[in-house]
Order: C-alpha cells, then sequence, then structure tokens
C-alpha cells in the first residue's frame, strides 16, 4: 500500500481556497498512484478563527468543499483530512450545542470509494490561545448525544483501507499526559494496524523535540507506526500571531523517526506499507535545526506573510543604534527585501555618535534606505508650548502645568514615534514598526503613542537575551549587525543619566530580569511572589529562576545588584507593580505580537486590567525579612 502526507499552507477561513489546495494535492497523488493521502487538521477552513465558527453558512461552505474533495476518492485511492461538520451531518439528526446553537464538531473526514466517515476530536484544548470547547462537542459529548437519537454509537471505530486498519485521531488527542482519555492507546488496543494523528499546531520555540519524543514514545510503546501530519500558514487571533510551521513527522513501529519535513516549506511524502513494515521511500534522515534558527526561521516566515496578508510593502524602522532595532531592521531585509525597509535614526542632544554611527553603519550593511531627522528642536517647541500652560475653569481656579524632565523622555519618545515615523511612512506608502522586546513589554518600559505604537511587534515575544542570541546568529557568516551593538549597554538614551558612553543605561538588569520575568509570566505554574522571596533568601535565586536551562544569571550578580533583602523587596515589588499595573495598559493598546513562547501577550496570556494583589503568604514572609 502507498501512503503519502501532504504538509500544505491553509488559510484561515477561506474554505474555497483551501479546497484547491487540498484537491490539488489529491490529483497529484492519485497521478503518482498513491492509495491514501493524508492531510492536516482543519485543511478546510483553517483555525484560529474566534467566533466566525458561529457563523452557519460558513459552515455550510466548509461542508460543501469537504464534500466537494470527498469525491476525489475512488476504489483505489482514499482521503483523510480535517475539517469541521454540524452534528447532524455526522449522526443525521439535528441538535443543539451548549449555547443553543447548532452542534458542530472538529472532524477528520476519511473518504472512500463513495462513502465519508467522520471521527470527532476526543481532546479538546483549553488553554494558551486554544478554547475549543467553547465551540464545539468533543467525541465523547458527541457520540453520547448520538447514541441517545440513534442507539449505540461506536466512540473509536477504526477504517479499514486496503486491507489495513487505521486508527485516526485529531492533534489534541496525541498529548493526552493529562487527559483520562488515552485516543492512541485505545486505538491500538482495538486492532488499529497504523495511527494517524492529523494537527494544526502552531509553532513554539522547543516544541518540535518535545513532539518527536512525546509520538516516538507513542509508537514504540504501542508498536504501531504513528504519522503525525501539521499544516502550514499564519493564523492569528487579533492580538497575537502564530506560526504553523508544519514539521510534519512519521515513526516506525519501534519509534524511530523514518521521515520529518522541514518547517515552513510545503512536501509530499510517500510510504509503503506491508506486511506490518512501513517504509518511507522519499526521505532519508533527520537533523533537527538549533532553536535559534527554528525563531529566526519563525519571525522571517511570520513578517513576511503577516504583510502580505496585510497587503503591505513598505516597512519604516526606527534605528536607534540598539539592539533591539538593529535585530528588527535586519529580520525585516530578510523577511521583505532591502528596498522594501528604511531605517531612520532621530538623534536628540542625548543621542551619543556612537549609536548614530552604529545605525548608518547597520543599513550600509543591510543595503537598505536610510535617513536621519533630528528631534532636538521639535522636542525644545513642545516644552515651551506645555511648560508653564496655565489653564482655567469656570470659578476662575489657574492650574499651571509643568514638563519634568521624566516627562520630556516621553516627550522625545512620542515625537519618533507619532510625528516622525508615522508622518514618514504616511509619505512612503508604508508603515512603522514596533521594536519592543518581551522584557520590556513585561513592565511597560515604554511610552505610550511613542514606542508602544506601530504596526507589528515582531520582536514582543523575545526576552533580551534571545535578542542577542538572535543578532549573533544573524552573524553566523560574517558582520550584518554591527559588532559594536553587543557590547552596548542598552539604553533609550532620553536623558543624560542614559548615556551609553559613559556606561548608563536602562534600569533592567537583564541577566536577572529577563529570568524573573519570565518566571511570573511564562512558566506553566508562574511562580509566586513569596517562593522567590523565599529562594532569594535561601540563597538559591539564581538556580530557581534558570529553571534548569543555562544563563548568565548567577548568585553573585544578584547579591551584588541587591545586598540586602530591603533592597530585593524593594525591587521586586516595583517591577511586580508595573507588571500587573501599567504594563496592562500598555499591552491593551500594543500591536500584535508573533508568538514564538508558550506564552505571548496577547490572546495567548489572558490578563485583566486591575489591581496587583500580593497574597498574605508573601506578606508574611516580607514583614519578617524587613524587619
Amino acid at each position: 500500500m502507498k501512503i503519502r502526507y501532504s504538509q500544505i499552507t491553509i488559510e484561515p477561513g477561506n474554505p474555497a481556497k483551501n479546497y484547491d489546495k487540498c484537491a490539488a494535492a489529491a490529483k497529484r497523488a492519485k497521478n503518482s498512484g498513491v492509495n491514501l493521502l493524508i492531510l492536516p487538521e482543519m485543511a478546510i477552513p483553517g483555525y484560529l478563527i474566534g467566533d466566525k465558527w458561529e457563523e452557519n453558512d460558513f459552515i455550510d461552505d466548509c461542508e460543501y468543499y469537504a464534500n466537494l474533495l470527498a469525491k476525489e476518492a475512488d476504489e483505489n485511492f482514499s482521503l483523510i483530512f480535517g475539517t469541521v461538520a454540524f452534528f447532524e451531518s455526522v449522526f443525521g439528526a439535528p441538535h443543539k450545542g451548549y449555547d443553543g446553537r447548532k452542534a458542530k464538531m472538529n472532524v477528520a473526514c476519511i473518504a472512500t470509494n463513495g462513502k465519508t466517515e467522520y471521527r470527532i476530536k476526543t481532546l479538546l484544548p483549553n488553554y494558551r490561545e486554544f478554547e475549543e470547547p467553547r465551540h464545539f462537542f468533543d467525541n465523547l459529548t458527541a457520540t453520547a448525544r448520538a447514541s441517545e437519537i440513534n442507539g449505540d454509537v461506536q466512540m473509536f471505530p477504526l477504517q479499514e483501507i486496503n486491507g489495513v486498519k487505521f486508527g485516526v485521531t485529531v492533534c489534541e488527542d496525541g498529548w493526552d499526559d493529562d487527559y483520562a482519555l488515552k485516543p492512541l492507546k485505545i486505538l491500538s488496543q482495538v486492532g488499529a494496524d497504523v495511527l494517524v494523528n492529523i494537527s494544526y499546531s502552531p509553532f513554539t520555540a522547543g516544541k518540535n523535540g518535545i513532539r518527536n519524543r512525546k509520538f516516538s514514545a507513542h509508537a514504540k510503546t504501542l508498536g504501531k507506526p504513528v504519522f503525525y501530519v501539521n499544516g502550514l500558514g499564519l493564523h492569528n487571533n487579533g492580538k497575537t500571531i502564530f506560526c504553523f510551521d508544519g514539521s510534519s513527522a512519521v515513526w516506525n513501529a519501534e519509534g524511530e523517526i523514518i521521515a520529518h519535513s522541514k518547517m515552513y516549506a510545503e512536501e509530499d511524502v510517500d510510504f509503503e506499507y506491508a506486511n506490518g513494515k512501513l517504509i518511507c521511500t522519499t526521505q532519508t534522515g533527520f537533523t533537527p535545526n538549533a532553536e535559534i534558527q527554528d525563531i529566526h526561521d519563525t519571525l522571517v516566515y511570520g513578517i513576511r506573510n503577516y504583510m502580505a496578508q496585510c497587503g503591505l510593502k513598505h516597512v519604516v524602522i526606527g534605528a536607534s543604534g540598539g539592539v533591539d532595532s538593529t535585530l528588527a531592521a535586519a529580520l525585516y531585509v530578510e523577511a521583505i527585501g532591502k528596498d522594501n525597509v528604511l531605517l531612520v535614526n532621530m538623534p536628540s542632544r542625548f543621542n551619543s555618535k556612537t549609536t548614530i554611527g552604529i545605525a548608518e553603519k547597520l543599513a550600509n550593511n543591510l543595503g537598505c534606505w536610510y535617513t536621519s531627522v533630528p528631534i532636538q528642536e521639535s522636542a525644545e517647541l513642545t516644552y515651551r508650548q506645555i511648560n508653564g500652560l496655565v489653564s482655567r475653569n469656570a470659578d476662575g481656579d489657574e492650574l499651571t502645568l509643568s514638563l519634568t524632565s521624566f516627562n520630556m523622555e516621553n516627550v522625545q519618545a512620542r515625537d519618533r514615534g507619532a510625528r516622525v515615523l508615522a508622518a514618514i511612512s504616511s509619505a512612503w506608502g508604508g508603515v512603522f514598526t514596533n521594536n519592543g522586546n518581551k522584557t520590556e513589554t513585561t513592565v511597560g518600559y515604554a511610552t505610550l503613542y511613542g514606542d508602544v505604537a506601530g504596526f507589528l511587534a515582531a520582536l514582543g515575544d523575545l526576552w533580551k537575551h534571545t535578542v542577542y542570541d538572535l543578532c549573533r546568529y544573524i552573524n553566523r557568516n560574517g558582520e550584518i549587525v554591527p559588532a559594536e551593538v553587543l557590547t552596548l549597554k542598552p539604553s533609550a538614551e532620553l536623558s543624560d543619566n542614559q548615556s551609553v558612553d559613559k556606561g548608563l543605561g536602562d534600569p533592567l538588569i537583564y541577566p536577572y530580569h529577563d529570568r524573573l520575568f519570565e518566571a511570573w509570566q511564562q512558566w506553566w505554574n508562574h511562580a509566586p511572589l513569596a517562593d522567590i522571596l523565599q529562594q532569594y533568601l535561601d540563597g538559591n535565586l539564581a538556580a530557581y529562576l534558570n529553571h534548569g536551562d543555562p544563563s548568565d544569571l548567577t548568585e553573585d550578580l544578584i547579591r551584588q545588584h541587591f545586598p540586602t533583602a530591603k533592597s530585593f523587596v524593594a525591587d521586586l515589588e516595583r517591577w511586580y507593580k508595573l507588571f500587573k499595573g501599567m504594563g496592562i495598559s500598555k499591552r491593551i493598546q500594543a500591536p500584535p505580537i508573533i508568538a514564538v513562547t508558550r506564552r505571548a501577550y496577547g490572546f495567548d496570556y489572558r490578563e485583566s486590567a486591575i489591581q496587583p494583589y500580593f497574597t498574605r503568604k508573601y506578606l508574611e514572609l516580607k514583614a519578617k525579612v524587613v524587619k
């Protein structure tokens, strides 16, 4: 038996276009003598389309194109592909969901000669960006309801094709560690010869390694070959952009990986199955990438495709000479080409010749457009207009305003973004970027309507240490990122207290605060403040925050910056209050972020604009410490 999987790009919310892509894959397969073609989950509707799932006419279209695709099957050719279906289409009887609307399911369609069967997704994810229980019945619920209507309905039927019994599951069904039901195990126990998992799962740093270990264990433990077929594409839920990287793979019955598709590459991969043995006939071997390469490739893919989706061509980047804007410039040039990128340096009297020189050198290295627009004069004009400005009310009272040096830092940031970059991008028919990293985003270390602005935050899910790692990766074949960028102290250069030439700059101690903020926001079980304080007192905080990973953070560095518990607590609460306070207000107004970690801001990390809260356990420990 000849089996093929096709790793294809799926467009969210466009069943007509996705049908064309799937039908083309089916025709290629039939012309190659393939007996079974496997396509990804949600291959017809796409994914992450929010409450569009509640539009019945859209579901009707998905069913129409799914039925049309199923007609490609004949006596020698079968298909397995993902789509959405109404309950009544699967079980022949109308039924309402939890919200009173027509019930629907995430399903795998199995099309054989003149017949279509459905396998309903059993485990519905309801974490991170996923919220499938909001829209779909799971397999357990659907078959229970169907059994009440039609009599006994089997929950885990097998599908025989060319004499081979296939057990078909959908995405989360293979990630069953924390679920009571184990779909792959059940299908193996009832006699499946081959296990199939169609998926539509986005990129997360480190996920490929975890996925390979998990599905290899499934194959080895169950003693059955396992197909994992994932889709490609760029999908979003408004505030967070997810890159679906493919990385489809197959393991033999011994748990050995015998095929693995490249990230972000459409590909047909063929196999021969005979006498219980599965052999890949089109691939030889698999070497995983370094994680930093995967992150780099994801960001380039995300930028390129998001701009294409939005119909955008030109990008303007505020190039300060710092590491964040430098990385942004390099990524955008790689994604959309040097002729579509314009770097703008906007010096005030606080900007050093060092960083100005770096910005111009970067533009020369990249070969992109470059210009300079000084802002000192406009900042001074704002100061003259606002400082001392008098307002009066109906009672004759007067209010006199004054601009502090801190206020003037914000004036400069807004002048750069809302005035200069906005005007230049408008004149060029483009947009301007947001260059903020995840560390800054966590505590709102950015100015509203200034550096919080921009059409896309490509770096918004990168901790500061990852920004540096990516710059070094970009220089792997020669200098693109000027070497000076990697040694300068990060600085906003908005006051005399932020002079890079004097070694002054940001108030963040990145080796420490990166790890601290990651523990608050990105750990699956967020680190409690009380635990952090206790670890500091015990002298184990560096090991605790490093979470088993290598890092520049050491206990000596922490003690150097916080020699007393009182100074440590003051810093801890300063940033926590911003993280849970003004930082949220700024994140709500920030542009969408390309997700690369397991907890990107936006729809991946749900939060509410409420006051910071300190638990009893933390306050009791703090009281003992500061006394």
